[in-house]
Protein backbone atom coordinates (compact mmCIF):
# COMPACT_ATOMS: atom_id res chain seq x y z
CA UNK A 1 0.00 0.00 0.00
CA UNK A 2 1.69 3.44 -1.17
CA UNK A 3 1.92 6.12 1.16
CA UNK A 4 1.96 9.69 -0.12
CA UNK A 5 2.21 13.08 1.84
CA UNK A 6 0.10 15.83 0.95
CA UNK A 7 0.07 19.21 2.13
CA UNK A 8 -3.34 19.88 3.09
CA UNK A 9 -4.83 24.17 3.64
CA UNK A 10 -7.59 23.38 6.14
CA UNK A 11 -10.58 25.73 6.69
CA UNK A 12 -9.23 27.33 9.40
CA UNK A 13 -6.12 28.49 7.15
CA UNK A 14 -3.38 26.57 8.36
CA UNK A 15 -1.12 24.10 6.48
CA UNK A 16 -1.09 20.49 7.31
CA UNK A 17 1.38 17.95 5.96
CA UNK A 18 -0.68 14.22 6.13
CA UNK A 19 1.11 10.72 5.79
CA UNK A 20 -2.08 8.93 3.51
CA UNK A 21 -1.64 5.07 3.19
CA UNK A 22 -3.84 4.52 -0.16
CA UNK A 23 -5.66 1.53 -1.37
CA UNK A 24 -3.82 -0.16 -4.17
CA UNK A 25 -6.73 -1.83 -5.14
CA UNK A 26 -8.40 0.68 -6.94
CA UNK A 27 -6.11 2.56 -9.15
CA UNK A 28 -8.52 4.33 -11.54
CA UNK A 29 -9.86 7.47 -8.90
CA UNK A 30 -6.12 8.30 -6.90
CA UNK A 31 -7.21 11.59 -6.15
CA UNK A 32 -10.62 10.29 -4.72
CA UNK A 33 -8.78 7.87 -2.89
CA UNK A 34 -6.36 11.12 -1.47
CA UNK A 35 -9.73 12.52 -0.26
CA UNK A 36 -10.60 9.86 1.17
CA UNK A 37 -7.93 8.80 2.87
CA UNK A 38 -7.87 12.26 4.31
CA UNK A 39 -11.28 12.31 5.66
CA UNK A 40 -10.20 8.59 7.41
CA UNK A 41 -7.08 10.17 8.79
CA UNK A 42 -9.04 13.47 10.68
CA UNK A 43 -12.25 13.83 9.85
CA UNK A 44 -12.42 17.61 10.76
CA UNK A 45 -9.60 17.91 8.44
CA UNK A 46 -11.78 17.38 5.72
CA UNK A 47 -15.81 17.98 6.56
CA UNK A 48 -19.10 16.10 4.23
CA UNK A 49 -19.86 18.76 1.82
CA UNK A 50 -16.52 20.02 1.86
CA UNK A 51 -14.57 20.78 -1.66
CA UNK A 52 -10.76 19.48 -2.09
CA UNK A 53 -8.79 21.28 -4.80
CA UNK A 54 -5.62 19.67 -6.10
CA UNK A 55 -2.67 21.49 -7.43
CA UNK A 56 -2.42 22.01 -10.86
CA UNK A 57 0.79 19.63 -11.53
CA UNK A 58 -1.09 16.67 -9.70
CA UNK A 59 -4.02 17.43 -13.07
CA UNK A 60 -1.53 18.47 -15.52
CA UNK A 61 0.16 14.26 -16.05
CA UNK A 62 -3.21 13.67 -17.69
CA UNK A 63 -3.53 10.28 -15.86
CA UNK A 64 -5.26 9.25 -12.48
CA UNK A 65 -2.68 7.54 -10.98
CA UNK A 66 -1.15 9.05 -7.78
CA UNK A 67 2.81 8.47 -6.85
CA UNK A 68 5.04 8.74 -3.96
CA UNK A 69 7.12 11.20 -5.42
CA UNK A 70 4.21 13.37 -6.05
CA UNK A 71 4.14 16.77 -4.37
CA UNK A 72 0.30 16.92 -3.54
CA UNK A 73 -1.00 20.44 -2.49
CA UNK A 74 -4.82 20.06 -1.32
CA UNK A 75 -7.34 23.14 -0.65
CA UNK A 76 -10.11 22.40 1.09
CA UNK A 77 -13.13 24.30 0.91
CA UNK A 78 -16.80 24.90 1.51
CA UNK A 79 -19.66 25.67 -0.73
CA UNK A 80 -21.17 29.47 0.09
CA UNK A 81 -25.22 30.27 -0.66
CA UNK A 82 -25.83 33.27 -2.63
CA UNK A 83 -24.78 34.31 -5.96
CA UNK A 84 -21.89 36.08 -7.37
CA UNK A 85 -23.66 40.23 -6.36
CA UNK A 86 -24.79 42.44 -8.05
CA UNK A 87 -28.33 42.05 -7.58
CA UNK A 88 -29.48 45.76 -7.27
CA UNK A 89 -27.72 46.21 -10.75
CA UNK A 90 -29.89 43.12 -12.34
CA UNK A 91 -33.29 45.22 -10.68
CA UNK A 92 -32.39 48.28 -11.88
CA UNK A 93 -31.45 47.21 -15.49
CA UNK A 94 -34.83 44.95 -16.03
CA UNK A 95 -36.69 48.30 -14.95
CA UNK A 96 -35.03 50.04 -17.12
CA UNK A 97 -35.87 47.23 -19.72
CA UNK A 98 -39.63 47.57 -18.13
CA UNK A 99 -42.59 48.10 -20.76
CA UNK A 100 -43.68 51.54 -21.14
CA UNK A 101 -47.54 50.80 -22.16
CA UNK A 102 -50.06 47.93 -21.10
CA UNK A 103 -52.32 49.05 -24.26
CA UNK A 104 -51.83 45.76 -26.19
CA UNK A 105 -55.25 45.91 -28.24
CA UNK A 106 -54.02 46.83 -31.41
CA UNK A 107 -51.78 43.75 -31.73
CA UNK A 108 -52.28 40.84 -33.05
CA UNK A 109 -52.52 36.59 -31.83
CA UNK A 110 -51.29 34.10 -33.43
CA UNK A 111 -53.96 33.80 -35.84
CA UNK A 112 -53.68 37.38 -36.75
CA UNK A 113 -56.64 38.94 -34.91
CA UNK A 114 -56.50 41.91 -33.36
CA UNK A 115 -56.35 41.58 -29.30
CA UNK A 116 -59.42 44.22 -28.90
CA UNK A 117 -61.41 42.37 -30.79
CA UNK A 118 -60.67 38.50 -28.90
CA UNK A 119 -61.22 40.41 -25.62
CA UNK A 120 -64.40 42.34 -26.59
CA UNK A 121 -65.84 38.97 -27.47
CA UNK A 122 -64.36 37.42 -24.22
CA UNK A 123 -66.60 40.36 -22.44
CA UNK A 124 -69.83 40.01 -24.40
CA UNK A 125 -69.82 36.09 -23.47
CA UNK A 126 -69.00 36.45 -19.88
CA UNK A 127 -71.56 39.30 -19.49
CA UNK A 128 -74.05 37.02 -21.25
CA UNK A 129 -73.40 34.17 -19.21
CA UNK A 130 -74.08 36.44 -16.15
CA UNK A 131 -77.37 37.42 -17.53
CA UNK A 132 -79.77 35.27 -15.15
CA UNK A 133 -77.82 36.21 -12.37
CA UNK A 134 -78.31 39.91 -12.84
CA UNK A 135 -82.25 39.40 -13.54
CA UNK A 136 -82.39 37.25 -10.29
CA UNK A 137 -80.70 40.18 -8.39
CA UNK A 138 -83.10 42.89 -9.57
CA UNK A 139 -86.36 40.44 -8.91
CA UNK A 140 -84.62 40.26 -5.37
CA UNK A 141 -84.45 44.07 -5.19
CA UNK A 142 -87.74 45.02 -6.36
CA UNK A 143 -89.28 42.25 -4.04
CA UNK A 144 -87.81 44.10 -1.07
CA UNK A 145 -88.76 47.39 -2.04
CA UNK A 146 -92.41 46.29 -2.28
CA UNK A 147 -91.75 44.81 1.09
CA UNK A 148 -90.53 47.73 2.65
CA UNK A 149 -93.17 50.60 0.97
CA UNK A 150 -96.25 48.53 2.11
CA UNK A 151 -94.71 48.84 5.84
CA UNK A 152 -93.44 52.16 5.79
CA UNK A 153 -97.25 53.09 4.39
CA UNK A 154 -98.85 50.47 7.17
CA UNK A 155 -96.84 52.35 9.94
CA UNK A 156 -97.64 56.10 8.62
CA UNK A 157 -101.05 55.08 9.04
CA UNK A 158 -101.21 53.94 12.14
CA UNK A 159 -99.21 57.40 14.01
CA UNK A 160 -101.16 58.88 11.74
CA UNK A 161 -104.07 57.33 13.85
CA UNK A 162 -102.61 57.84 16.92
CA UNK A 163 -102.16 61.68 16.79
CA UNK A 164 -105.62 61.96 15.24
CA UNK A 165 -106.73 60.20 18.25
CA UNK A 166 -104.66 62.43 20.69
CA UNK A 167 -105.82 65.78 18.86
CA UNK A 168 -109.75 64.66 19.34
CA UNK A 169 -109.18 63.76 23.51
CA UNK A 170 -106.90 67.26 23.79
CA UNK A 171 -109.36 69.08 21.91
CA UNK A 172 -112.46 67.60 24.02
CA UNK A 173 -110.51 68.70 27.03
CA UNK A 174 -109.95 72.32 26.22
CA UNK A 175 -113.89 72.79 24.92
CA UNK A 176 -114.69 71.15 28.12
CA UNK A 177 -112.62 73.50 30.18
CA UNK A 178 -113.09 76.33 28.56
CA UNK A 179 -117.31 75.91 29.03
CA UNK A 180 -116.38 75.43 32.82
CA UNK A 181 -114.49 78.68 33.23
CA UNK A 182 -117.70 80.63 31.18
CA UNK A 183 -120.26 79.05 33.49
CA UNK A 184 -118.35 79.93 36.03
CA UNK A 185 -118.02 83.50 35.61
CA UNK A 186 -121.23 83.58 35.29
CA UNK A 187 -122.23 82.65 38.09
CA UNK A 188 -119.78 84.83 39.81
CA UNK A 189 -121.47 87.92 37.43
CA UNK A 190 -124.98 86.86 38.93
CA UNK A 191 -123.67 86.36 42.43
CA UNK A 192 -122.29 90.33 42.46
CA UNK A 193 -125.04 91.18 40.72
CA UNK A 194 -127.52 90.43 43.10
CA UNK A 195 -124.94 91.09 46.36
CA UNK A 196 -125.00 95.20 44.72
CA UNK A 197 -128.69 94.87 44.44
CA UNK A 198 -129.23 93.88 47.96
CA UNK A 199 -126.33 96.65 48.83
CA UNK A 200 -128.34 98.93 46.97
CA UNK A 201 -131.74 98.45 48.71
CA UNK A 202 -130.22 98.80 51.60
CA UNK A 203 -128.85 102.29 51.45
CA UNK A 204 -132.12 103.69 49.79
CA UNK A 205 -133.21 103.62 53.42
CA UNK A 206 -130.35 105.87 54.71
CA UNK A 207 -129.26 108.20 51.85
CA UNK A 208 -132.09 108.82 48.73
CA UNK A 209 -128.85 109.58 46.26
CA UNK A 210 -127.38 106.90 46.48
CA UNK A 211 -129.98 105.30 43.86
CA UNK A 212 -128.84 107.22 41.42
CA UNK A 213 -125.72 106.46 42.02
CA UNK A 214 -126.09 102.92 42.27
CA UNK A 215 -128.59 102.99 39.04
CA UNK A 216 -125.28 104.92 37.29
CA UNK A 217 -122.76 102.34 38.96
CA UNK A 218 -125.15 99.46 37.50
CA UNK A 219 -125.01 100.75 33.97
CA UNK A 220 -121.53 101.13 33.65
CA UNK A 221 -120.64 97.33 34.98
CA UNK A 222 -119.45 95.44 32.59
CA UNK A 223 -119.04 91.39 32.82
CA UNK A 224 -116.22 91.12 30.69
CA UNK A 225 -114.25 92.91 33.89
CA UNK A 226 -114.99 89.67 35.89
CA UNK A 227 -113.91 87.59 33.28
CA UNK A 228 -110.76 88.96 32.29
CA UNK A 229 -110.01 91.76 35.10
CA UNK A 230 -107.61 94.59 34.14
CA UNK A 231 -104.28 95.05 35.05
CA UNK A 232 -103.53 96.89 37.90
CA UNK A 233 -101.87 100.53 36.71
CA UNK A 234 -98.64 101.27 38.17
CA UNK A 235 -98.22 103.96 40.86
CA UNK A 236 -96.01 107.20 38.85
CA UNK A 237 -94.63 108.53 42.14
CA UNK A 238 -93.34 111.93 40.96
CA UNK A 239 -89.81 112.99 41.53
CA UNK A 240 -89.08 115.37 44.46
CA UNK A 241 -88.35 118.83 42.80
CA UNK A 242 -85.01 120.28 42.67
CA UNK A 243 -84.15 122.50 46.30
CA UNK A 244 -83.77 126.10 44.52
CA UNK A 245 -87.39 125.27 42.87
CA UNK A 246 -88.95 123.91 46.10
CA UNK A 247 -87.36 126.98 47.86
CA UNK A 248 -88.82 129.33 45.02
CA UNK A 249 -92.50 127.52 44.93
CA UNK A 250 -92.50 127.29 48.98
CA UNK A 251 -95.30 130.39 49.26
CA UNK A 252 -97.45 129.32 46.74
CA UNK A 253 -97.69 125.68 47.95
CA UNK A 254 -98.62 126.75 51.02
CA UNK A 255 -101.43 128.63 50.34
CA UNK A 256 -102.89 125.94 47.92
CA UNK A 257 -102.70 123.40 50.64
CA UNK A 258 -105.76 122.55 52.25
CA UNK A 259 -106.15 123.23 55.97
CA UNK A 260 -106.20 119.76 56.86
CA UNK A 261 -103.28 118.72 55.10
CA UNK A 262 -100.01 118.20 56.73
CA UNK A 263 -97.30 120.66 56.05
CA UNK A 264 -94.56 119.18 53.84
CA UNK A 265 -90.77 120.46 55.54
CA UNK A 266 -88.69 121.32 52.24
CA UNK A 267 -84.93 120.54 52.68
CA UNK A 268 -82.44 123.52 53.73
CA UNK A 269 -80.65 125.29 50.90
CA UNK A 270 -78.23 127.30 51.00
CA UNK A 271 -78.30 130.55 49.70
CA UNK A 272 -75.41 131.76 47.73
CA UNK A 273 -74.72 134.75 45.36
CA UNK A 274 -74.03 133.59 41.57
CA UNK A 275 -71.90 136.82 40.73
CA UNK A 276 -69.29 135.63 42.97
CA UNK A 277 -66.90 132.70 43.33
CA UNK A 278 -68.12 130.31 46.17
CA UNK A 279 -66.26 130.59 49.96
CA UNK A 280 -65.38 126.99 50.71
CA UNK A 281 -64.28 127.50 54.01
CA UNK A 282 -68.32 128.24 54.94
CA UNK A 283 -68.41 124.40 54.71
CA UNK A 284 -67.69 121.60 57.18
CA UNK A 285 -67.76 118.46 54.84
CA UNK A 286 -68.72 117.68 51.00
CA UNK A 287 -72.59 116.57 52.34
CA UNK A 288 -72.79 120.36 53.46
CA UNK A 289 -71.86 121.16 50.14
CA UNK A 290 -74.30 119.28 48.60
CA UNK A 291 -76.71 121.71 49.50
CA UNK A 292 -75.51 123.96 46.92
CA UNK A 293 -77.28 122.30 43.65
CA UNK A 294 -75.97 120.13 40.83
CA UNK A 295 -75.72 123.52 38.72
CA UNK A 296 -74.13 125.77 41.00
CA UNK A 297 -71.36 122.61 41.53
CA UNK A 298 -70.80 122.37 37.75
CA UNK A 299 -70.21 125.90 37.39
CA UNK A 300 -67.71 125.88 40.40
CA UNK A 301 -65.47 122.99 39.17
CA UNK A 302 -65.35 124.55 35.24
CA UNK A 303 -64.40 127.72 36.46
CA UNK A 304 -61.73 125.67 38.99
CA UNK A 305 -60.89 123.78 35.13
CA UNK A 306 -61.64 120.37 36.97
CA UNK A 307 -64.21 117.63 36.16
CA UNK A 308 -67.73 118.29 36.40
CA UNK A 309 -69.49 115.28 35.56
CA UNK A 310 -70.82 112.52 37.66
CA UNK A 311 -73.85 112.75 40.74
CA UNK A 312 -73.98 115.68 43.21
CA UNK A 313 -72.25 113.49 45.91
CA UNK A 314 -69.45 113.35 43.63
CA UNK A 315 -69.59 116.60 42.41
CA UNK A 316 -69.16 118.11 46.42
CA UNK A 317 -66.58 115.39 46.70
CA UNK A 318 -64.38 117.06 43.92
CA UNK A 319 -65.02 120.63 44.23
CA UNK A 320 -64.09 120.00 48.39
CA UNK A 321 -60.47 118.83 47.98
CA UNK A 322 -60.31 122.78 46.78
CA UNK A 323 -61.34 123.90 50.72
CA UNK A 324 -57.42 123.06 51.97
CA UNK A 325 -55.23 122.44 48.51
CA UNK A 326 -54.67 123.85 45.73
CA UNK A 327 -55.61 122.32 42.29
CA UNK A 328 -51.75 121.58 41.52
CA UNK A 329 -51.55 119.82 45.27
CA UNK A 330 -54.73 117.55 44.12
CA UNK A 331 -54.47 114.10 42.04
CA UNK A 332 -54.18 114.97 38.39
CA UNK A 333 -57.08 112.72 37.79
CA UNK A 334 -59.61 115.39 38.53
CA UNK A 335 -58.46 117.60 36.18
CA UNK A 336 -60.64 118.25 33.09
CA UNK A 337 -58.88 117.81 30.33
Amino acid sequence: MPRVNVLVRALDGRTRCVECDLDDRDRSRDLARVVDALRARDAALVPYGARVAFSRSARARGDATVRASDDLIAHVTCGLLGGKGGFGTQLRASARRGTQTTNFDACRDLSGRRLRAVNGEKKIAAWEAEKAERDAEAKAEKYLKSQAGGSGAARLRELEEKEREAYHAESAKVSESVNDAVASGFKNAAAIEAAKRKKAKKGKAVVGNDDESESESDEDFDDSALLFPAAKKARVVPAAPAPALALANEPEASTSQSPTSAPTMAPPVMEQKEEGPLDLTRFDSAEALEAVGLERLKAELTAQKLKCGGTLRERAARLFLLRDNTRDEIDKKHWAK
